[in-house]
This record gives C-alpha cells, structure tokens and sequence, in this order.
C-alpha cells in the first residue's frame, strides 16, 4: 500500500512500498495527537520549516478574499497571480504558489536570515493555526507537528479553540458551498469556484461579516 509523504501537513507526493498509518493517526511521522483541551509548548523561532518547505498551503475562499482584499487586488486576479487551482475528481482545490525554490511567495528575510510574511494579517488559515493541524471538521482533536523546530519551546498554551472553530466553520462552508454547486445546480468545478469567489466578495464589500474583519480574525487567537 502507498503512504502520504506530507511537507508541513499537506499531501505531495504518494511514496510506494510503505504502509498508511493506523486508523486515527496522521499519516507521516512526526505528528503528536492532542486533544481540543489539550496545551503544548511552542514558540516560533523564524526558521523557514513552514514557509520554505512548500508550495503546499492549501487555501479556502475566505483565505482568497482576505488575501486578495489585503494587497488591493481582485480576487480573480489574486487567483491568477499567486495560486494554483487544480481539479481533482469534480472539486477545485486551491494552493498557494511557491518560488523557484518552493518557499512562499509572501516569506521575506531579514539581515539576519530570520523570515517573515509581508501579508501576516491575513494570512491563510492554515498559517494561523500552525503547527497544529484539523483532523477533520468532527473530530475532537488536533495534530500537532512535532518536527517543527519551535515545538516545544516557550511558555505552555492552549488549542486556540475560537479560532479553530473558525477554521473548521469555514472549511464545511467552502466545501458544502462548492458540492451544492457542482452536484445539485450543475456547474462545472471551475465555474462553481468563480461563483463562490464571487458571492464572497459581493458579501465581504457589502454586509461587512466577521470572517472578512482581519482584526476580528487576529481576536480569535493564533499559535
């Protein structure tokens, strides 16, 4: 049986001749279970283990307006310039795009070869939530990556739940939202994504709702 080989989380490439992990376990190694209540330790030290190691963030519509709103762009024409949109079995899904050497397009260096990210008010949930990873939008767990050089660093804190909750929020809205529009109203993946992008941005611009608040975001907490 083939494994998932995962970069910071995301599924690259499949690797033949070894096993998928057990059921209820992350596949890759290096991943530490931890239940919603539960703390861990982890201080950022700057590296580039996240941001470098990619492209392989994947985004949800929400991401895509917050980014797009972000840099003053259209979203379609933030779509175009700093991700790639794969179909896979009738579903869009988005990723970020990475430099020549499969780090961010938004990492920067200092002098000093510490990063950091010219959008990090609206970065991706994903990033936010990092080193910590959804199981799945029902589980009542997460994973937590224990390769990841700051784990284990620093004070003890909690799972940040409201923002978790959030993620998860956003998650089954994006891909119900998507289903429903591929498989009950008939469109074609591509069209369904642009119709998504679309009756997001009109709501972001118009009624003003929580998710597309950066600071409202910030307030839910982060790792």
């Amino acid at each position: 049986m083939p494994a998932l080989k995962y970069c910071c989380g995301e599924q690259l490439i499949m690797v033949p001749g070894t096993r998928l992990a057990p059921e209820g376990e992350m596949p890759g190694r290096g991943y530490r279970r931890l239940r919603l209540e539960g703390a861990f330790r982890f201080k950022c030290v700057r590296c580039d283990y996240c941001c470098g190691t990619g492209p392989n963030i994947a985004l949800t519509a929400y991401d895509v307006i917050r980014m797009s709103r972000r840099l003053g762009m259209y979203w379609k024409s933030f779509l175009e310039t700093f991700t790639n949109v794969i179909i896979a079995d009738m579903f869009p899904f988005i990723s970020l795009k990475g430099d020549e050497k499969g780090g961010c397009l938004f990492m920067e260096r200092d002098e000093e070869g510490l990063t950091s990210c010219r959008i990090y008010d609206a970065r991706p949930m994903k990033c936010r939530f990092y080193p910590l990873h959804v199981a799945s939008p029902s589980a009542t767990h997460v994973y937590l990556d224990t390769k990841c050089p700051g784990v284990d660093l620093g004070g003890e804190e909690s799972v940040p739940t409201r923002l978790y909750e959030q993620y998860v929020w956003e998650l089954k809205n994006h891909y119900s939202k998507l289903h429903r529009l591929i498989f009950e109203e008939g469109c074609e993946p591509l069209q369904a994504l642009y119709k998504l992008l679309d009756d997001l941005w009109a709501e972001a611009w118009r009624e003003k709702p929580p998710w597309s608040d950066l600071k409202h975001i910030e307030d839910l907490g982060s790792t």
